[in-house]
């Protein structure tokens, strides 16, 4: 076998292999204490009560990163952001149809800013307002 073919079949080898761990293989970030992992199954997420973190494998680093759910079909039911541990960002449901059914808002755990909920033509249809988990406000669009 050429040494080319060689080259090109441990560089498929190694493409693969990194597609199938990339959910459990954390890269480091800028601080040495986060862990940022990219798509990954929102099942794979550990949550220390305890702690109030989640994580991926080692609970020694919270998870930065998004996690995602699926339908049967593989379209995405539901995604989440994550910082240090913490739910930070957006988590948004959607219907098999790929249309949106919520938007919330989070951080540090808690539901801060709006959450939105849309109605079926993907307007939307009731929007409530959040601070540190506490509704202050909602009202219908």
């Amino acid at each position: 076998m050429s040494q080319l073919k060689k080259l090109f079949l441990v560089f498929i080898a190694f493409t693969l292999f990194q597609w199938m761990v990339k959910c459990n293989s954390p890269e480091k970030s800028n601080s040495e204490s986060l862990t940022t992992t990219k798509n990954c199954h929102c099942n794979d997420l550990i949550y220390d009560d305890l702690y109030n973190h989640f994580y991926i494998d080692n609970r020694t680093l919270p998870y930065s990163g998004s996690c995602y759910e699926k339908y049967k079909s593989g379209k995405i039911k539901l995604t989440k952001e994550f910082l240090n541990g913490k739910l930070h960002g957006d988590m948004i449901r959607y219907r098999e149809d790929s249309s949106k059914i919520s938007l919330v808002e989070f951080e540090d755990n808690f539901i801060e800013g709006r959450a939105l909920f849309y109605d079926i033509k993907g307007n939307d249809s009731v929007v409530q307002y959040f601070k540190r988990g506490k509704l202050v406000s909602k009202g219908h669009q």
